[in-house]
């Protein structure tokens, strides 16, 4: 199945950052898309912002264009607080409250230290 197609949950579109962060634009609470100018490699874990939320993600794709990286990221380990809170979060720009969002924390294989 295409991974891109493949959505856990209902996703909310068009999500703009500040120009220091990658352009968000599609949200759910199973995870994020964004255009990035860093290749990502899938597999990897990234920490995301999310609102006043971090989150680490691992990456799922990482497809190259002519303006950077479209990248499909996958929360992981989500504690339930956070959870609710990231489902209130996508709730709240649903109804038009912008969200900002960005790569925070470097890349990591997803192995461990």
């Amino acid at each position: 199945m295409d991974p891109i197609r493949s959505r856990i949950s209902e996703r909310i579109q068009h999500i703009s950052a500040d120009s220091e962060n990658p352009r968000f634009f599609d949200l759910s609470t199973s995870g994020v898309c964004c255009l990035h100018t860093k290749e990502l490699k899938p597999g990897s874990t990234v920490s995301v912002e999310v609102g006043d939320l971090s989150l680490k993600a691992k990456v799922v794709h990482c497809t190259e264009r002519t303006d950077g990286f479209r990248i499909g990221l996958q929360f992981a380990g989500v504690d339930t607080k956070k959870q609710k809170l990231l489902e209130e979060l996508v709730e709240k720009y649903s109804r038009g409250v912008p969200v900002l969002c960005g790569i925070t924390g470097g890349e990591s294989d997803g192995k461990g230290a």
